[in-house]
């Protein structure tokens, strides 16, 4: 039996009780979504020193981007103050450049690889997308990359296309793309931040949606779970299964989003536009990560 299951909220009660409660209950919400992401930096040897000082700079970016006024000055003193983070904590954190993106980001591949999937100057006859030149004035992978992720080395963006199976480039220097979905190595840098964005997006959904108040408010976010479990070999169907729907859900999305995004030639977006998307994942109750498991 599968059910199918959306976050409901309620008007909040007034009241100091009703505050401690809510944060009993938020806090045993963190240490239960902690224990994934626990697991995952100690198998990665990253120790508590590490990870509290992490922590402790998304609380001062979050009380300086969010909470603080924006039209008076963000002292170290007033987030300290704020957050509980000791002021001197604050300024060597704010110092710190913690936050220094790679070259290649997950983001510009992004952008490439729709681009080569969508844009019209890019595709075939039948709406697929063409086999092209690595350099040229016209179309090209040089070009498409100084298209959609300006800044960037072509070069390195195709070697890390061809690292992930995405594409290859032919002996005659052509480029084809063969996957339109990028999924990088998990532990490289680029993976890293994918898991990131991947959990930031989820959990900021769920933020958005605890602030609502009338039910059919707020953003879609369901889930479809077994009460009572599945058989192996039907696990094994089931996954398959996800894999093929939920590719053809996001491409279809994909293709909505491409069509509808802002154009503007070679423009990055405006700052009115809105960056938005879905994410769809398959999750397993108490599962351990084995070796010789691809998906349990």
């Amino acid at each position: 039996m599968f059910a199918s299951i959306a976050i409901r909220t309620a008007p909040p009660a007034s009241g100091l009780e009703m505050s401690d409660n809510v944060k009993k209950s938020l806090l045993a919400a963190c240490r239960h979504l902690m224990n994934p992401l626990v697991r995952i930096l100690l198998r990665h040897g990253v120790s508590y020193g590490e990870f509290s000082d992490s922590v402790r700079g998304a609380y001062i970016d979050i009380a300086a981007a969010d909470l603080m006024p924006q039209d008076r000055p963000q002292s170290d003193a007033r987030i300290g103050i704020l957050t509980g983070v000791a002021a001197r904590d604050v300024r060597r954190i704010r110092v710190a450049d913690a936050n220094a993106e790679s070259e290649v980001g997950l983001n510009r591949i992004a952008r490439v690889l729709q681009g080569w999937s969508q844009d019209p100057e890019y595709l075939g006859p039948y709406g697929l997308p063409l086999e092209v030149p690595f350099a040229g004035d016209l179309v090209s992978f040089e070009e498409l990359v100084g298209r959609y992720a300006s800044g960037v080395s072509a070069r390195a963006l195709l070697e890390e296309l061809i690292r992930a199976n995405a594409a290859l480039e032919t002996d005659d220097g052509y480029v084809r793309l063969l996957n339109r979905t990028y999924l990088p190595t998990p532990l490289d840098p680029i993976g890293l931040e994918r898991l990131g964005n991947v959990v930031s997006y989820f959990i900021d959904t769920v933020d958005f949606n605890l602030q609502k108040r009338k039910q059919g408010e707020g953003r879609f976010e369901r889930y479809a779970i077994t009460m009572e479990g599945l058989a192996p070999h039907d696990l094994v169907a089931f996954d398959e299964l996800i894999r093929e729907k939920g590719q053809e859900f996001l491409e279809i999305l994909d293709d909505w989003l491409g069509e509808h995004e802002i154009k503007g030639g070679h423009r990055l977006p405006t700052s009115d536009s809105i960056r938005t998307g879905v994410g769809v994942f398959h999750f397993i109750e108490n599962s351990p990560v084995t070796s010789d498991d691809s998906f349990r």
